[in-house]
């Protein structure tokens, strides 16, 4: 069956909403559920509108695709996602969806790596990334804790903690306090003070869901939450090389529980990467256990 593939326009967003939301893709955008789902996800300012495609069959609905164009070091890289509804799976039309978001990469500039996740299981996504060229990169680990048990955080000695108040100072600390502590981390995302306004105005943002820790006044670390449709997450948490080993992180993770636990009854989550095994030692040692698995493939740029 020959697919019509187009950009998105800002009328497709019920439509794009429908295809993410239908039984057999929802597993893997549980994120982007409900009213305002699309609008989140196409607020993110690594999300360009611009790449996001459309597949019709007959006029129907078929699927979507979108890039997430992230920075280096060393150079820019993005991350491909995308879905085909069931019924119109194996006639080519995811394949022609990845070709039509790849092209609009090389178009946009200099892409050095692309990648694909996917939920898993998903054993349709084996064949379909290997038959595309990508290869195995990463694994990540989705972890949930027990409600209701979390012991309050003891904050170090010559430590104190704000909530973020957007000021242009705080959003500087949050800013030079993610970039130190993630800089040696694998994929590591250069962040930029630009990059920070733009998330504190994404939809559901949260301010206060920001604690910024400080360290004989030093920026020291940080702790993110963000609530999602179906689940609540401590989304991003660091602390700065020279506030490790003082037991500042374990504390900045309890205030995130806590935090979560008192704004929603939903399940108190995080996402970690399967080879942070530092990480992965402190969230399990505070009750988190792995629920579901992400995979990563990758292929560079040009390859075939």
């Amino acid at each position: 069956m020959a697919a019509d593939l187009r950009p998105y326009r800002s009328s497709d967003l019920a439509v794009l909403q429908s295809l993410v939301e239908a039984p057999g893709v929802s597993e893997q955008y549980d994120l982007f559920a409900g009213p305002g789902g699309v609008e989140r996800l196409l607020a993110d300012p690594y999300t360009p509108t611009a790449g996001v495609r459309l597949a019709f069959a007959d006029g129907e609905p078929a699927g979507f695709a979108y890039a997430i164009v992230l920075p280096g070091p060393p150079a820019p890289w993005a991350v491909l996602r995308g879905a085909v509804l069931p019924r119109f799976r194996r006639q080519g039309i995811g394949r022609a969806l990845h070709e039509a978001v790849a092209a609009w990469l090389v178009n946009a500039g200099a892409i050095a790596e692309r990648a694909i996740i996917a939920w898993q299981p998903e054993p349709a996504a084996d064949g379909f990334v290997a038959a595309l060229g990508y290869s195995h990169d990463r694994w990540m680990w989705l972890m949930e804790r027990p409600r209701g048990s979390a012991p309050p955080p003891a904050w170090p000695q010559g430590v104190s903690v704000r909530v973020l108040d957007l000021s242009d100072a705080m959003i500087a600390d949050w800013n030079t306090a993610y970039n130190d502590s993630f800089a040696e981390h694998y994929r590591y995302i250069a962040s930029s003070l630009e990059h920070v306004h733009a998330l504190a105005k994404q939809p559901g943002f949260r301010a206060d869901g920001v604690l910024v820790a400080y360290r004989d006044g030093r920026v020291a670390g940080f702790c993110r939450n963000v609530l999602h449709p179906t689940r609540g997450e401590i989304g991003t948490l660091g602390t700065v090389r020279a506030a490790r080993g003082i037991g500042l992180g374990r504390a900045l993770l309890r205030w995130g529980v806590q935090w979560l636990e008192r704004e929603s009854p939903l399940p108190v989550t995080l996402l970690v990467d399967g080879g942070n095994e530092g990480a992965l030692a402190l969230y399990r040692s505070e009750g988190f256990q792995v629920t579901r698995t992400r995979r990563a493939w990758t292929r560079r740029a040009g390859g075939a």
